[in-house]
C-alpha cells in the first residue's frame, strides 16, 4: 500500500511513498469520507516527501476537487495542506490546488516542502 493513515484528534494525517496511482488517492479520500471523524476534521496533511511518482492526469485531479468541494458543503473550514519537494509531485498538487479554489470556498488549502511548516499551519 503506497500510503498510510494517521487520524490525530482534529486531522488527518496520510503518509504516501513510492510510486502513487490516482486509484490510490482515490481510496485514501473515500477512506476520509466513510470515516465519521471527517465531519467534525480541522485539516488534512498529505505527506508525500518520500512519493517516487504519481499517476494522477487532470480529469483525476479535477474529479477528487470537485468531489472535495461537494464535501465542502457539510465539512467547513478544512485546511487541506501538502508536503512536497519534488517538482513533479509539486506540480499536480499545485494543479489540484488551484482548481480547488475555485470550486471551493469553505476549505483552505497550502504546499509546503517541511512537514514542521505544514503542522504548525494546519494547526493554528
Amino acid at each position: 500500500m503506497p500510503y498510510t493513515t494517521s487520524w490525530e484528534a482534529n486531522g488527518i494525517v496520510w503518509m504516501f511513498s513510492g510510486h502513487v496511482s490516482a486509484e490510490e488517492i482515490q481510496r485514501a479520500n473515500d477512506e476520509f469520507y466513510k470515516d465519521p471523524r471527517s465531519d467534525t476534521a480541522k485539516y488534512q496533511l498529505i505527506d508525500a516527501l518520500n512519493v517516487d511518482s504519481v499517476e494522477w492526469q487532470e480529469a483525476d485531479i479535477k474529479e477528487i476537487a470537485a468531489m472535495d468541494a461537494g464535501a465542502g458543503q457539510v465539512i467547513r473550514n478544512l485546511k487541506v495542506a501538502y508536503v512536497s519537494n519534488n517538482k513533479e509531485i509539486s506540480e499536480k498538487l499545485e494543479k489540484y490546488i488551484e482548481i480547488s479554489r475555485i470550486l471551493n470556498k469553505s476549505w483552505s488549502f497550502r504546499g509546503f516542502d517541511r512537514i514542521a511548516a505544514a503542522l504548525d499551519w494546519v494547526l493554528t
